[in-house]
C-alpha cells in the first residue's frame, strides 16, 4: 500500500503530492522524443530547415517547454533549486524571443528600450522567465481585447536590494474590486475559456521560493508608466555587492 492511498484522489493534497510530480516525469518522455526528432530533421535538412522563421520558433518553444518542466519541478520541490547570479536583462530577452510572433504584431506599440548596463539578479532564472512570460502574455491579451493601438511596455528598473521587471500595458485595467483577488488560485479576470485562474498565482509562488516576489504595482508609484491602466513588477533580489 502506498502512502497516497487512503488519500482520495479529488483531494488538493493527492494532486499535489502524486498528479503533479507524475505528470512533469511523463512529459518529459514525449518531449525528449520531439526534440530528438528536431535535431534529427536539422542533421537531414541542414542550414535549409535551420534558417527558417518557423523552424527556430517551434525550436525555441520545445526549449520552453523544458524550462517549464525544470521550473515546475522547483515549485514541487523549492529546496532542490539553488539560487544563481544570472543576467535578467538576458532572460527578458529570451521572454521577448518566446513570445516574438504575438508581438510582431504590435509593432511599434511594443515599446522596449535596451538597458545601458547589465542589471544582475540572485534567484532562479527559469522561474524569472516564467514570470515575466506569464505578466507579458497577460498585458498582450489585455491589450489585444481592446484593439485601437493600445500599447504595451517593458522595463528593467535597478533599486538597491532589487531588480525590477516591468510590464505595462493599456488595455482595460482591473477592476478595484478584482485586485485584492488576483493572485488567489483559480481567480481570473478573463472570459470563460480563455484562462485558469493559475499563471500569476504560481508566477509569484515560484518567484516567492527565491527571494522575490510578483505585484501589481499602485497608481500613486513614481515609476509606474503614465498611460498604463496596468502594470505588475517581477522582482528579483540585486547580486549581493
Amino acid at each position: 500500500m502506498s502512502d497516497f492511498d487512503d488519500i482520495p484522489q479529488d483531494d488538493p493534497e493527492y494532486q499535489e503530492a502524486l498528479v503533479a510530480p507524475g505528470l512533469i516525469h511523463e512529459l518529459r518522455h514525449p518531449l525528449s522524443g520531439i526534440k530528438g526528432g528536431l535535431e534529427l530533421l536539422e542533421w537531414k535538412l541542414g542550414e535549409t530547415l535551420a534558417s527558417l522563421d518557423e523552424w527556430q520558433l517551434v525550436a525555441r518553444q520545445v526549449r520552453r517547454m523544458e524550462d517549464l518542466l525544470c521550473s515546475y519541478q522547483g515549485l514541487l520541490s523549492p529546496g532542490d533549486a539553488l539560487a544563481a547570479v544570472f543576467d535578467v536583462d538576458h532572460v527578458v530577452e529570451q521572454a521577448i524571443d518566446l513570445l516574438s510572433f504575438r508581438l510582431r504584431r504590435l509593432g511599434s506599440r511594443f515599446l522596449r528600450s535596451p538597458a545601458p548596463l547589465p542589471h544582475r539578479g540572485r534567484g532562479a532564472p527559469n522561474a524569472v522567465l516564467h514570470a515575466v512570460t506569464n505578466v507579458l502574455v497577460n498585458a498582450l491579451d489585455a491589450a489585444e481585447a481592446v484593439g485601437n493601438g493600445a500599447r504595451v511596455q517593458l522595463r528593467v528598473l535597478p533599486a538597491s536590494a532589487a531588480v525590477e521587471v516591468r510590464v505595462s500595458d493599456e488595455g482595460s485595467g482591473i477592476p478595484p474590486q478584482d485586485r485584492v483577488r488576483l493572485f488567489q488560485p483559480r481567480f481570473t479576470t478573463k472570459q470563460r475559456g480563455k484562462g485558469n485562474g493559475l499563471g500569476l498565482h504560481i508566477a509569484r509562488t515560484m518567484m516567492r521560493n527565491h527571494g522575490g516576489g510578483v505585484r501589481l504595482v499602485d497608481e500613486g508609484d513614481p515609476a509606474r508608466v503614465p498611460w498604463a491602466r496596468t502594470e505588475f513588477s517581477i522582482e528579483i533580489p540585486a547580486e549581493p555587492g
